[in-house]
């Protein structure tokens, strides 16, 4: 199997994942891999879940369309201008999400109840201001709450999680999404919600350094 057809595979089955898992609905959400000469992204109006790896369409890296293909995803731009400026992530993943998208239309961060926040790379998942879909000043916003952190909110639209590879990504995706049912939840009780502190945070990012099994 070529490069190619692996990262075509393996789209068409995060996007699978995503369905199976109650994070997109339909043609919601788009996905994106860096691979040679420019980047892979998921079809304009068409379903994640349905996708088959012929569908997906090639851009340069300049986010030219060569013809022959379906029509990308009408983010398209956040997946160029995301993979351009950060050398360090090769996929990027963007869902309509319930818990994210409806923590995403108070267009405020999630705040660190809960020290897993420390994988998106800072002390809060960040909140993107909003612009219409598909405009170069949504990527902007994307580009300005993302940082040098792997995930964020997008005000009244959605989320975007950001890795080295998909599934890393996507289980980015998983972990905002359900630190957004926390944070809504906590807020629920009616009492205060404590928030940990920045360096507790970082103290949790330098550990995770080393969590897990060894490669």
């Amino acid at each position: 199997m070529t490069d190619d057809a692996v990262a075509r595979a393996a789209i068409v089955a995060c996007g699978r994942e995503l369905e199976r898992r109650g994070l997109n609905v339909g043609a919601a959400g788009n996905v994106g891999v860096r691979v040679d000469g420019g980047l892979l992204v998921t079809p304009t109006g068409m379903a994640l879940g349905d996708l088959d790896p012929a569908d997906l369409v090639q851009l340069t890296p300049d986010g030219t369309c060569p013809p022959g293909q379906r029509r990308p995803t009408s983010e398209w731009r956040i997946h160029v201008d995301v993979l351009a400026a950060r050398p360090d992530v090769s996929a990027v993943v963007h869902t309509h999400s319930p818990e994210a998208t409806a923590a995403a239309c108070l267009r405020a961060p999630l705040p660190a109840v809960h020290y897993v926040v420390a994988r998106v790379g800072g002390p809060t998942v960040p909140c993107a201001s909003y612009a219409t879909y598909g405009t170069v000043e949504l990527s902007a916003a994307v580009l300005k709450a993302l940082g040098d952190g792997h995930a964020c909110l997008m005000a009244n639209h959605g989320m975007l999680a950001v890795g080295t590879d998909l599934t890393t990504a996507v289980a980015l995706a998983i972990e905002v999404e359900w630190l957004a049912g926390v944070v809504r939840r906590a807020r629920a009780h009616g009492l205060p919600v404590h928030v940990l502190p920045d360096a507790e945070i970082e103290c949790v990012r330098d550990r995770l350094k080393t969590y897990g099994q060894p490669p």
